[in-house]
């Protein structure tokens, strides 16, 4: 009781907090004490991760969802935003998204995301799953994946898509397309 007390008094009102320090003055011992031997880029940084629920609105958006109303669609993916949900830091949509995606299959907070470019679309590749979040692919990348997959340049089992930011027609052509390779590649679409 007497440490709880202390680290309130300290101005710590969680565990987490107290963590967070304490990470903070480890990594500064340890640029201290292996100065010369640390990489460059060694920063002793971490990644604060928090779980939340959507704010009403999002959820509302999603459950009202209109193909008309192109506002809401082009804002899907910046609804998962740290800003939009209203939670304290910088977290695009995207990386929400994809970070929760990549709990949801298993893999941990440090796996080695792939940013693999089509175009002038950027997708995450994990292991041999590719994640598709945001809008802007067309037949163009279709055709660059398919290519590289049909060369086996890029070898995947599945393609993990988020659903709201592709329209009927791309996502028709992408999947017609994995169907006709001879691998097998499996479709998977969330909303």
């Amino acid at each position: 009781m007497q440490g709880a007390k202390a680290a309130y008094d300290a101005g710590f009102t969680s565990i987490d907090e107290i963590s967070r320090e304490r990470i903070l003055r480890a990594a500064e011992k340890i640029k201290e004490d292996n100065e010369l031997t640390l990489p460059k880029d060694f920063d002793g940084s971490f990644k604060h991760y928090r779980v939340v629920k959507p704010v009403k609105q999002t959820l509302e958006d999603i459950d009202d969802f209109d193909l008309n109303n192109t506002n809401l669609f082009t804002n899907m993916v910046e609804g998962f935003s740290s800003k939009r949900l209203d939670i304290p830091g910088d977290a695009s949509g995207e990386q929400t998204i994809l970070t929760t995606w990549l709990a949801q299959d298993g893999y941990s907070f440090d796996a080695n995301v792939q940013n693999i470019q089509f175009g002038n679309y950027y997708a995450h590749m994990v292991d041999n799953r590719l994640y598709l979040i945001n809008e802007g692919w067309s037949s163009t990348q279709t055709k660059q994946l398919l290519n590289q997959l049909g060369a086996n340049e890029l070898h995947l089992q599945d393609v993990v898509l988020f659903g709201y930011s592709f329209n009927v027609a791309e996502l028709r052509e992408l999947e017609n397309g994995l169907k006709q390779l001879d691998s097998k590649v499996t479709l998977i679409k969330r909303y």
